[in-house]
């Protein structure tokens, strides 16, 4: 028991009870750290890009690196990992990507069986900076995906191909 000025004591229940408000003032002032905009990831939720926002899309942007294709441009894939790719079929496109971290990567575009389309495969990148370029890569139904031959299991994005 703790002596008071005026000779009280305080309970057991009291000092519960001045611990429990204080632990829970103590809290109040501490970050959660879910809540740390650091910590955020961007929003890979492609649903509010408008079909007609795609059809005006010839070329795609990434940085690669083993974690993940980075989307970089259009500006609506910015910072989105392995964006999932709306496609028109019969347009064409080219695909870009910068070497992010100095490992070696390529891009490939494959249909559901795993199978590369058309040759449409990248020229091997392993310094940290340099780019390339898959060029006129003709949109049809049966791409499935873009990915690293190197890194299949994490940089690998979904292609879903639209008609018009």
């Amino acid at each position: 028991m703790v002596p008071m000025e005026n000779n009280d004591t305080l309970s057991r229940r009291t000092m519960v009870k001045l611990g429990t408000v204080g632990g829970i003032a103590l809290l109040a002032g501490c970050p959660d750290d879910d809540d740390d905009p650091d910590d955020e990831e961007p929003e890979d939720d492609l649903e509010d890009v408008d079909i007609e926002e795609w059809e005006e899309v010839d070329e795609f942007y990434f940085e690669g690196v083993i974690e993940h294709w980075e989307g970089i441009e259009p500006e609506f894939i910015e910072g989105i990992e392995n964006p999932p790719l709306t496609l028109i079929e019969g347009q064409e496109y080219d695909f870009r990507w910068v070497n992010g971290d100095g490992v070696e990567h390529n891009l490939e575009i494959r249909d559901e069986d795993d199978e590369v389309i058309n040759d449409y495969v990248s020229d091997d990148v392993s310094e940290e900076g340099e780019e390339t370029t898959l060029e006129g890569v003709e949109a049809t139904e049966e791409m499935d995906v873009y990915i690293c031959r190197y890194h299949e299991e994490t940089q690998v994005g979904d292609i879903d191909v639209e008609t018009e």
